[in-house]
């Protein structure tokens, strides 16, 4: 008996030994479920220098993001995070997440010009500012199937200028996600759709920044040429040339939905060309020289062929003032529905609710008591029903087939 007690002990031995041996072989390789949580789990260095922490910073989500699989969640711990330079990701599709906004914060390193170096053009051939600058870029090469990116749940700082030359824009796109390929082929389109909810992204307002004075030239934005969603709900933005950018979702499938989010001090609210339809609901637009820009052609006039959806804005409580100024103007689109928007400012040349070369518009139930100039301002545009509107004092430029029922006198 007492034999085989040793023999066993002597087994035992040899396995603990083995182990050993096996962990001295090959001491760097984790469990394979740590090495999982360890790609896709995204911490904030704790170092008290500046440079330190952002290089580690950016080098954490950096990699998690490149070694993401399609569809996974990066997700991004509480606390503060610092980007001395561009996270560029391409092709991504997944999720870059937070532990909520105001709790996960990634901002521009403090003191430290901002390095745009790595980032690649916007090629789009009547694109003034060509130069990609972006504080996170998900650029996207021509693709089949569906990609989503989607980014949630965090907050965003941009406070220093872009490390360029004197005469180039030294502002930065917040988010972007975007096709590269946006003239090749607009008969092929992608199918790319892009989400931001339960965002902030605050940047400064100062003359150092050429563009404006915006250290942000637009918060959200996505380029597509594709039949996909673009989707920002409760995105809070302020100090931007552009809140939300969202151009070319214009397939047949498209819709471009903006819900629920609050901008200040952006020279547009939203800033939209070239998508198939808009829906626009439960915004607050605050300090702004155009609340609504919505455009079914290009910035310079260029012609789209796209098919065209039902636009709807409703619910929205806009704030606007400037010379060139407009609460609501949506060019070139038809079948619209403009309802219970409360609407605030002046304008020197436009108004409160403005439409051009327009058709089959709807504009009801709208509070324009704010507006002191042209409270509606109809250009080139036909077969519209106006009626229910307070302070519906409208004025008309070569339009036919208007439908003027009785409007509401405001109460002083």
């Amino acid at each position: 008996m007492k034999a085989i007690l040793r023999l066993l002990f002597f087994v035992i031995c040899l396995g603990l030994l083995a182990g050993c041996e096996k962990d001295e072989m090959f001491p760097d390789q984790p469990d394979p479920m740590l090495k999982k949580a360890m790609k896709v789990k995204v911490m904030p260095c704790s170092s008290s220098d500046v440079l330190v922490k952002a290089e580690t910073d950016w080098q954490n989500i950096n990699e998690a993001l490149q070694n993401a699989d399609p569809g996974e969640v990066v997700q991004l711990g509480e606390g503060t995070f610092y980007l001395h330079k561009s996270v560029v990701c391409w092709d991504f599709d997944g999720t870059l997440k937070g532990a909520g906004k105001g709790k996960t914060i990634i901002r521009t390193a403090p003191g430290m010009l901002f390095d745009v170096n790595d980032c690649p053009p916007v090629n789009w051939s009547f694109e003034k500012h060509d130069v990609g600058h972006f504080f996170i870029a998900f650029p996207h090469h021509y693709f089949d199937g569906e990609r989503t990116v989607s980014a949630k749940d965090f907050s965003i700082i941009v406070d220093e200028p872009i490390d360029v030359e004197e005469t180039e824009r030294n502002s930065l796109h917040g988010i972007m996600a975007y096709n590269i390929d946006l003239d090749n082929d607009r008969d092929h389109p992608i199918n790319l759709n892009v989400e931001y909810k339960n965002l902030s992204l605050i940047g400064e307002y100062d003359p150092v920044y050429n563009y404006y004075g915006y250290s942000l030239f637009s918060g959200v934005s996505g380029y597509g040429y594709s039949n996909g969603i673009f989707e920002a709900k409760n995105v809070f933005v302020e100090n931007a040339a552009g809140c939300v950018k969202p151009h070319a979702f214009f397939g047949p499938d498209a819709n471009v939905i903006i819900k629920d989010c609050h901008f200040n001090n952006c020279r547009h609210g939203v800033y939209a060309f070239f998508d198939h339809s808009w829906t626009v609901k439960n915004n607050i637009i605050e300090n702004s020289v155009m609340g609504l820009a919505l455009l079914k052609k290009g910035p310079y006039g260029e012609d789209w062929d796209g098919p065209a959806g039902i636009t709807f804005v409703k619910d929205n409580w806009i704030h606007f003032e400037g010379t060139d100024a407009m609460g609501i103007g949506i060019q070139y689109a038809s079948t619209a529905e403009v309802k219970n928007n409360v609407l605030e400012g002046s304008s020197m040349q436009y108004g409160g609710i403005v439409s051009l070369l327009a058709n089959n518009w709807i504009i009801r139930d709208n509070d324009l008591c704010g507006v002191t100039s042209r409270p509606i301002f109809l250009l080139y545009s036909s077969n519209f029903d106006i009626r229910n509107n307070y302070n519906q004092a409208l004025t008309p430029v070569a339009c036919t087939d208007l439908i003027i029922g009785e409007g509401f006198v405001c109460e002083d």
